[in-house]
């Protein structure tokens, strides 16, 4: 009676939290609150005008997302057009539920190993139905084109994931797993997803001409925005983006020292000398100046803000060098994507039923070079969780280890989980240990499916 009342209390807690994240994005929506309300905003701008707002709230976004967002952003009125866009956000859930079910293993007839890591996303789902982003149809993409590209439909498999990648960014990484496991096909679809859904509406849209400098307004936006410039000044942009949880901010905040201000001023743009030393010697005792180069909203050259840093956390464990911290944050992850691409490379074909826990592997990874990880962005995890869990819960899995990183991932999310609402645990890093330990576990669960393969194979005695 014990596993069908948890099971049952979970659906139940599943049912409610995705209840409140619905209603949050209703609310949210028609009250045109953020994120909506940026993306309304910035989308609107661009149709109307032409061209993307110099110091655009959707500074990381390709053409593509626009073009995405303009049924229900521009042309279909408000409250009509965010509620449809509520709905595709629901039906990318319901979708990306489905399709999961294909990852677990073959022959498994536990319904809890589906439900056990949807209740420890549950509330990673809810909060990204809540903000009105885009996250779940680019999960919905990568789990969708995840199973196409191992279900012998590599090219809709491979356009499915171009197609995420062109919505958010990040899902590109993708594309080098498709060339390391020699998905050729798959890479096809991928170009043609960035020719079709980003290329050519954008040459249709803003010209040629206008295309190109739309790319290049993006790739100048991304080095203002890169993990380079946050180690460099950790209060770049802080009140805009004080919970996020990146590598490379969090590594910041643990191994520099931030000055010692209640109060900081912000220069836009591209302030002339004599205007940045005028505002440098007339900074109070408690006042920061930073220096931010995205371009005011308006188009001005440059513009001022003022904004209250009491509430930024300032223990550290050391204050080294910006570069050392570089270092320290970049040769990590050199090594373990090296690592990752070789093994990737080095097992292709050698166990056809591994393709769910790579997978989910490589989309953990996503997260890993990212200079943004905001709580939304989290339920990108829900398929890494599907694959750890169904290693813990399934009998057949005797591997001590395996299922010890497992248990450790499982607990470590959770506890992150009920974090959520602690400003400082997000500010020090609490999600970046629970994904640190979920991706081991991803690891080993992968390994462990390599293992069952060979040994069915009988390549192992």
């Amino acid at each position: 009676m014990r596993e069908p009342a948890a099971k049952v209390g979970a659906v139940v807690f599943i049912a409610i939290a995705l209840l409140v994240g619905l209603i949050g994005a209703i609310d949210r929506g028609i009250d045109n609150d953020p994120d909506w309300r940026d993306l309304q905003f910035e989308t609107r701008w661009t149709w109307q005008h032409g061209h993307t707002a110099p110091g655009t709230a959707m500074f990381g976004y390709l053409p593509a997302t626009t073009f995405a967002l303009l049924p229900f952003a521009a042309w279909i009125p408000a409250p009509i057009g965010v509620l449809l866009y509520i709905a595709t956000n629901c039906a990318a859930l319901a979708i990306t539920l489905r399709l999961l079910q294909q990852w677990r293993r073959a022959g498994d007839a536990r319904g809890a190993v589906l439900v056990a890591p949807v209740a420890l996303a549950a509330v990673n789902l809810a909060h990204a139905l809540q903000s009105n982003q885009t996250t779940l149809w680019t999960l919905a993409l990568c789990v969708g084109g995840l199973t196409l590209l191992h279900t012998a439909r590599p090219i809709a498999g491979g356009f499915l994931i171009g197609s995420a990648a062109m919505i958010k960014v990040m899902p590109g990484l993708l594309v080098i797993y498709l060339l390391l496991r020699a998905q050729w096909r798959a890479v096809g679809g991928f170009l043609a997803a960035v020719v079709l859904i980003n290329v050519v509406p954008s040459v249709l849209f803003f010209g040629v001409d206008g295309a190109l400098a739309e790319h290049r307004l993006w790739l100048q936006r991304a080095a203002w925005h890169s993990n380079e410039r946050m180690i460099e000044d950790p209060l770049l942009r802080v009140h805009r983006h004080g919970t996020n949880s990146a590598l490379s901010t969090v590594l910041t905040r643990w191994l520099r020292a931030l000055p010692d201000a209640r109060r900081q001023v912000i220069l836009y743009g591209s302030p002339p000398p004599d205007v940045v030393e005028r505002y440098r010697a007339a900074l109070a005792a408690d006042e920061v100046l930073t220096l931010d180069p995205m371009p005011p909203h308006d188009g001005a050259d440059w513009a001022e803000k003022r904004v209250d840093l009491s509430w930024v956390p300032r223990y550290h464990m050391a204050d080294l060098p910006a570069g050392v911290v570089r270092w320290l944050w970049a040769a990590p992850l050199l090594i373990a994507f090296a690592a990752l691409f070789w093994w990737t490379w080095r097992t292709r074909g050698a166990a056809p039923q591994d393709w769910p826990a790579l997978s989910a592997l490589w989309m953990l990874m996503m997260f890993w070079p990212s200079p943004m990880l905001r709580h939304y962005y989290l339920a990108w995890a829900l398929p890494a969780l599907v694959v750890v869990c169904n290693e813990l819960l399934d009998g057949r899995s005797n591997a001590a280890l395996a299922r010890r990183w497992a248990i450790a991932a499982v607990v470590a999310w959770a506890i992150a989980t009920l974090a959520m609402g602690s400003k400082e645990l997000r500010w020090y890093g609490i999600h970046v240990i629970a994904l640190a330990l979920l991706t081991i576990a991803c690891a080993q669960a992968w390994s462990m499916s390599l293992r069952r393969g060979q040994t069915a194979a009988g390549a192992l005695p």
